[in-house]
């Protein structure tokens, strides 16, 4: 009987990979990375090789170093062109709700304005990917954040 390995629940297929990608695209080693991130080595090769999903702060402060948290997250490269005022307004929408919902997993409750800037351009980038059909409609935004309550013990 053969042994089947997954990536565990609440981590993107093949997120270490890309997060390994963007921290050698920055010149960073591990160490590195991880201090920008506010978490030590151990972790940083946790996220790496998928072992363990990054928290939003983690993710908020090395969006701000400059790793492109829409590859990371979706394996695609974040759309810089237009939408429609109401598509544009549904997006905006659901990105403020998503950063709420990642505001509350937190164990204080809080994330702070700059978290809340990089989480809401991550998620805002990868729904108009969403609106524009270049990525499935299905493609689950929620992984991460059902990994962050999880990891908090909420529901």
């Amino acid at each position: 009987m053969t042994t089947q390995t997954s990536t565990p629940p609440g981590i993107p297929p093949g997120l270490g990979l890309r997060l390994k990608e963007e921290r050698k695209r920055l010149g960073l080693n591990q160490v590195e990375l991880a201090q920008i991130g506010g978490v030590g080595r151990l972790a940083q090769l946790q996220y790496e090789s998928e072992a363990s999903a990054p928290t939003t702060r983690y993710l908020s402060a090395i969006g701000a170093a400059g790793v492109d948290l829409v590859y990371l997250i979706s394996a695609s490269k974040a759309y810089t062109g237009e939408l429609r005022s109401e598509q544009q307004d549904r997006v905006e929408r659901r990105a403020f709700e998503w950063v709420e919902m990642c505001a509350e997993a937190e164990p204080d409750g809080h994330l702070s304005a700059e978290s809340r800037r990089v989480l809401f351009r991550m998620i805002r980038d990868v729904l108009i990917q969403m609106e524009l059909g270049t990525l499935p409609e299905n493609f689950d935004t929620s992984l991460l954040m059902s990994q962050q309550m999880k990891a908090h013990g909420k529901r």
